[in-house]
């Protein structure tokens, strides 16, 4: 960069105006079904679909039939970890560059995939700590600071591997969790909320909590029980508090005697609010209280460590390494908001647990959500236990997975197959 240069901020490696450079290749090759017919783009749109293909290009062929169409996108990308697992040469490391050949790889995926979600759309990334911090800049890049949401984290298995060499000092500790990166496509993404399950105490008490918080509108200050907050706000409006104090002081005089407080709600349909002062309270709210209901969901925040990451379902065990949890898959297109007709894509399908995941919870609530899955025919070593069990291929391995899947589903949905090939 010569000195007359203007200089800002930005995630830059040795290779990045090559990668940049892929995004604008236009696609090479079409989709074909088994007959090896041309795919109708119709009938794509409309069905759950598993395409055998490299990720890049089949990306570059869906911007004609899929662009602004995706509701959400999950990827589980290779981790840049050096291991020797059959499905990706992952140890970028062995290049010299570990970090700019990652990046080179992941940049151009990123930024077709950003052009296939709709506005109202969201992205999540599985990561580990190895590219986390080069991960979230890329994606700050590709999909802007603003739209960066959360990071999800979700338990690892534990290992002992540490305790072999405790004796002598560790240079770290085991990792306990991985990551998950969500950014919105803009501002019109919005979360829904999803819950983990209560305790059985939980599930059948309520609680009082303080009804005070530290926002300002000096609307929501008004008298409760003899108490005006001069600072921060109340809850609820005035209306509603003061007719959540007016039941708590039905249920003093008329009933409590007679039954408990969950009672009484269940009895009252579970709808009604209580609010009560507390002689003895301090702090801002001087003792005022609602009261939380019982409750056989606690609402997630972005601590899901209560969820392994990975899980050996038995349509693919011994088949594949650390396939992905398909309960932290399905609490994710939750929390996305998919409903009837969306549209779900993961490029980096692996054994295919996104499709499960659709699949399973389809039949849970009866929606019809698409998934589009694309997987490159990596060979399985003739070593492996996939290729001793008739895999030759990984993509062989999710195919059949989700033909196992659908084949248990009570209404057996539509899923057609298509692979990557010369224009």
């Amino acid at each position: 960069m010569d000195d007359q240069s203007p200089e800002h901020y930005e995630l830059n490696w040795a290779g990045k105006a090559a990668a940049r450079a892929q995004i604008k290749q236009l696609a090479s090759t079409c989709l074909y079904n088994k007959e090896s017919l041309v795919v109708d783009n119709e009938e794509i749109m409309s069905s759950s679909a598993f395409i055998e293909g490299e990720n890049l290009e089949t990306l570059r062929v869906l911007q004609s039939t899929h662009a602004a169409k995706v509701k959400m996108i999950y990827i589980d990308p290779p981790y840049n970890t050096g291991s020797n697992d059959f499905v990706y040469a992952d140890n970028f490391s062995k290049t010299g560059h570990g970090h700019s050949v990652w990046l080179s790889m992941m940049y151009p995926r990123l930024a077709l995939a950003k052009n296939l979600l709709r506005e109202d759309g969201a992205i999540f990334v599985s990561i580990d700590e190895n590219e986390y911090a080069n991960l979230k800049l890329l994606m700050d890049e590709i999909f802007g600071e603003k739209n960066f949401r959360n990071t999800f984290i979700a338990r690892r298995h534990d290992k002992n591997l540490n305790r072999q060499f405790m004796a002598k000092g560790l240079r770290s500790f085991n990792v306990g969790f991985e990551h998950i990166l969500c950014y919105a496509k803009s501002d019109a993404f919005t979360f829904q909320p999803v819950y983990r399950a209560s305790n059985e105490t939980r599930q059948t008490t309520g609680y009082w909590k303080g009804f005070w918080n530290d926002a300002d509108r000096p609307t929501m200050r008004y008298n409760i029980l003899g108490f005006t907050p001069e600072t921060g706000q109340w809850k609820w409006s005035q209306e509603k508090g003061l007719e959540a104090v007016a039941n708590y002081q039905k249920y003093l005089t008329e009933y409590s005697d007679k039954m408990s407080l969950e009672a009484y709600w269940e009895q009252t349909g579970r709808k009604l609010l209580f609010i009560r002062r507390n002689p003895n309270g301090k702090g801002k709210n001087k003792g005022v209280e609602n009261w939380i209901p019982p409750s056989d969901g606690i609402l997630r925040t972005t601590n899901w460590t209560d969820l392994l990451i990975s899980k050996d379902e038995k349509e693919v065990q011994g088949l594949f390494d650390f396939p992905k949890n398909i309960e932290v898959l399905k609490n994710l297109i939750l929390a996305a908001g998919c409903g009837d007709g969306d549209v779900i894509l993961d490029f980096f399908a692996g054994s295919g647990s996104t499709a499960q995941a659709v699949l399973q919870l389809n039949e849970e609530d009866s929606l019809r959500r698409i998934f589009l899955l694309i997987q490159i025919a990596a060979p399985c070593p003739v070593d492996s236990d996939a290729y001793q069990a008739g895999y030759v291929t990984l993509a062989d391995i999710t195919r059949q997975r989700i033909m196992n899947v659908c084949d248990k589903l009570k209404f057996s949905p539509k899923v057609l197959f298509y692979r990557l090939g010369k224009a």
